[in-house]
């Protein structure tokens, strides 16, 4: 009996090649889709979950309370709170801090521009990332010490052992190899190559900020002992914050940094999916990865929806086959069985065809979303869920017509000769039509949308001119910021630089300080909290802001330039018995923080003074003497901050250059040649402006690809479904269209009919898409502050275009049966 099944399937699949082809192709393009979706999510839930008590490791959080502002929550925390902390809370096992630097290592010949991180000696006991040489635990314990990843130490030393080699960093300190460990894995929310501990003799501006609660500046992880209620301290720590964090006394009276600044602590193996400002690497929020798992499902559901709706078409065809095996005495559940059977059979064939796709695909696949992503075929969970949904859409597909043929009367249907049967099957294959559309049009409306908020991120204006812009960085560091003020001023005297200023501020970098600013005559008790930049005076022309009221900075007057003293500059703690001062200068304003000060207009601000900062030994006594523009700090995801911008005599950690549109790469030349003159021992870092801000999108780029990829493979998948209906439909009504063309009905009329068949069940899927789909991306949009408004046109244009692919698919097949000659037609059967 087997035997027979298998022998009819076979023969079944072989005489209707067309259905099988589209039936087994649809279902492995779908399951394929699902499978590279799925690799996707199971690898963004296995962040960090690989270090050993993961369960006890968290990251503190800090929400910054600024007056006058939204809560912002922050990855980062000040210096002195793990020490606090590990010495208040008895759960607390072991602390960690980590504090990112750029340094210049050099070995040999060999020197380049690196990202640093300092760390507490605790951090390899912590997180027990593999060495491959050295011992992990105490590879930090030396502040003459240095650890790399196995891709520095190759980039460094070659082929040799590294382990207690010597390397240069910042042409001033030589320290000692003292391990490597592995390249870091892509599942991970770390992202460093290079290692030293945090009181190195190469750490730079730390000591200044050991006792600072008001400076956010490093990332803090615990871990807390076995058994440790996690919920109890988090109840605890806030009230701690109050009673251990400073009081500053300020310019606007007493602020208790605890409730500035509140702290929380959210799981390790959660913080990739909890993006947040400071984070190392970009994360992917867990709206995302519940999108993406259900647009995996919806893929997989449009493929499952083709197999059974041909399926349930094609069975019908055989209801004298299922008559004669009755009388023959078949029983209804023998046939039950042949038909689920053969349906299993068919999506096992499906599996097998996807699997070799996703084969194909996972390396480009992988390249694209920058991870390394691999089809686990030994992981139990994922074969499980793959032989569930393929047994679930085999039972499913074979389901319905088994049961509706095996109840046939045969003595009815071989009596009436009938090749086939009546019943609800077409009511239900249409329904099935309008739910696969519906998907398809959720899809593109999404992929429409998604694109056209990252058209607008990279097209709107930002309150500056961002093309052909060049940042200089690291010219704040020791043996470079000397020399800057020269090298600025020769590539201003070149005809292919427009203009070039320092500055402590570049857009699209997440580094912010505020500061309390007093208005004369203004309530002693209220918090003033803005942004406060300093910047050159060529800063404002060069970045090609618009001033629209009162003037620039003019470094020629005296007082516009504030003369800081010389341990502020160093950044030095202020020295014993230093008399209160307050020092004049002129600052720069800009739209927002017109609105917040309270003024009129931007033309009554000008003239007006205002005192900031919150030392009680030094302030400044500032004269606003321009307003800008608003221009965007951050990503437009922020608002944008009300600040204010001085310039003083200090140092600067960056530049901008703006070079001329027409030799660009000879202004590059220029740049490069007159950096190695200044600073011959440093290589040059600079990049556009342009490709920084881009980065700033780069997760929204990927969401709009994989959602037009996926969007296209729903469209083709649904559209092979509705061939297959087309097809079929069009073989049923043969004596129709026979009889119709003998009337006299043209080539036009009968593509008319069945186009407006397949017509209807897509219009309807239209009025089901349309409101599920403004729903999503109202809520998807709300993420952004500046964003597009979510208009008809998306949704029309998704809708026309499902419509045509459908009449182009029903249409280019209808027309074909209707060129058929009558006769044809009516010798049928």
């Amino acid at each position: 009996m087997f035997r027979n099944y298998v022998t009819v399937a076979l023969r079944n699949l072989v005489k209707h090649r067309l259905y099988s082809a589209i039936n087994i192709v649809g279902l492995a393009v779908g399951l394929a889709a699902c499978v590279l979706i799925l690799v996707f999510v199971r690898n963004e839930l296995s962040y960090d979950r690989f270090f050993t008590g993961h369960e006890r490791l968290y990251q503190v959080a800090i929400t910054a309370n600024t007056p006058g502002r939204q809560p912002e929550k922050t990855s980062m925390t000040m210096l002195p709170f793990a020490r606090a902390m590990k010495e208040s809370f008895p759960e607390v096992e072991e602390t960690t801090r980590i504090v990112r630097q750029r340094s210049v290592l050099r070995r040999d010949e060999t020197q380049f521009f690196e990202l640093v991180i300092l760390a507490d000696a605790s951090m390899f006991r912590m997180f027990d990332f593999p060495f491959v040489a050295g011992d992990r635990e105490t590879s930090l314990d030396q502040p003459t010490g240095i650890v790399l990843s196995e891709r520095m130490a190759r980039k460094y030393f070659g082929e040799r052992s590294a382990l207690g080699q010597t390397i240069t960093i910042d042409n001033q300190h030589e320290l000692v190899v003292t391990g490597v460990f592995k390249d870091l894995p892509s599942n991970t929310q770390f992202d460093f190559d290079i290692v030293m501990p945090i009181n190195s003799v190469a750490a730079r501006n730390l000591r200044a900020l050991e006792e600072n609660w008001g400076a956010i500046c490093c990332k803090t992880y615990v871990r807390l002992a076995e058994g440790a209620d996690i919920e109890d301290v988090r109840e605890r720590l806030l009230p701690w914050m109050k009673r251990t964090a400073p009081t500053l006394n300020g310019p606007n009276g007493s602020v208790n940094l605890g409730d500035a600044f509140i702290p929380s602590l959210r799981p390790v193996a959660d913080v990739h999916m909890e993006p947040l400002l400071g984070d190392m690497r970009p994360g992917t929020s867990k709206a995302e990865i519940y999108t993406f798992s259900a647009v995996a499902l919806l893929v997989v559901a449009i493929a499952s929806i083709n197999f059974m709706n041909l399926a349930t078409a094609r069975a019908t065809q055989r209801a004298r086959e299922v008559s004669v095996r009755k009388v023959v005495g078949a029983s209804r559940t023998q046939i039950v069985a042949q038909f689920i059977g053969e349906s299993v059979l068919l999506t096992l064939i499906g599996l097998l065809l996807s699997l070799a796709l996703v084969e194909l695909a996972l390396p480009a696949y992988s390249a694209f979303l920058q991870k390394d992503l691999a089809f686990d075929y030994s992981d139990p969970a994922l074969l499980a869920i793959l032989l569930g949904l393929a047994f679930f859409v085999g039972i499913a597909g074979g389901a319905y017509p088994a049961f509706f043929l095996s109840g046939f009367n045969p003595a009815k249907v071989l009596k009436g000769a009938s090749s086939g049967v009546g019943g609800g099957s077409g009511r239900l294959r249409m329904i099935l039509v309008v739910v696969q559309f519906s998907i398809s049009i959720g899809l593109m409306v999404a992929t429409a949308v998604v694109y056209g908020q990252l058209l607008f991120a990279q097209n709107k204006n930002l309150g500056f001119q961002r093309d052909n812009l060049v940042v200089l960085s690291g010219t704040g560091r020791p043996g470079v910021r000397d020399n800057l003020n020269g090298l600025l001023e020769t590539l201003r005297q070149d005809p292919r630089i427009v203009g070039a200023a320092a500055t402590n501020i570049i857009p699209g970098e997440m580094d912010e300080s505020n500061t309390n600013i007093r208005l004369p005559g203004g309530d002693p008790t209220e918090q003033i909290v803005i942004r406060n930049d300093t910047v050159g005076p060529e800063f404002v022309s060069t970045m090609g802001m618009r001033i629209i009221a009162g003037r620039d900075f003019d470094k020629s007057r005296g007082t516009d330039v504030i003369q800081r003293p010389d341990w502020q500059l160093r950044g030095e703690p202020t020295p014993e018995g230093t008399q209160p001062f307050s020092q004049p200068g002129a600052a720069l304003i800009n739209e927002s923080a017109v609105r917040r000060l309270g003024y009129a207009s931007p033309e009554a601000a000008i003239g007006q003074t205002f005192t900031a900062g919150d030392s009680e030994v030094s302030s400044l006594d500032l004269t606003i003497i321009g307003v800008v523009e608003d221009f965007h700090f951050r990503s437009i995801h922020d608002p944008i901050a009300p600040g204010f911008f001085i310039t003083d005599n200090g140092y600067s950690s960056d530049a901008v250059i703006r070079v001329r549109g027409d030799d660009v790469r000879g202004a590059l030349e220029a740049i490069d040649t007159a950096w190695r003159n200044a600073n011959p021992s440093v290589p040059v870092q600079r990049a556009f402006l342009d490709d920084q801000l881009q980065a700033l999108y780069e997760r929204e780029q990927q969401t709009g690809t994989l959602f037009a990829a996926f969007s296209g493979l729903a469209i083709v998948i649904a559209c092979l479904g509705l061939f297959g209906l087309a097809s079929f439909t069009a073989e049923r009504r043969t004596k129709e269209i026979g009889l119709r063309k003998v009337l006299g009905a043209s080539v036009t009329d009968i593509v008319r009919l069945l186009v407006w068949q397949f017509s209807k069940p897509v219009l309807v899927a239209n009025l089901i898409a349309w409101p599920l789909a403004w729903y999503g991306m109202s809520r998807w949009l709300e993420s952004f502050t500046y964003r597009i408004d979510l208009n008809p046109l998306p949704f029309l244009l998704a809708g026309a275009a499902a419509l045509a692919i459908a009449w182009a698919t029903v249409g280019l097949h209808a027309a074909k049966v209707a060129r058929s000659k009558p006769v044809t037609a009516l010798r049928y059967e």
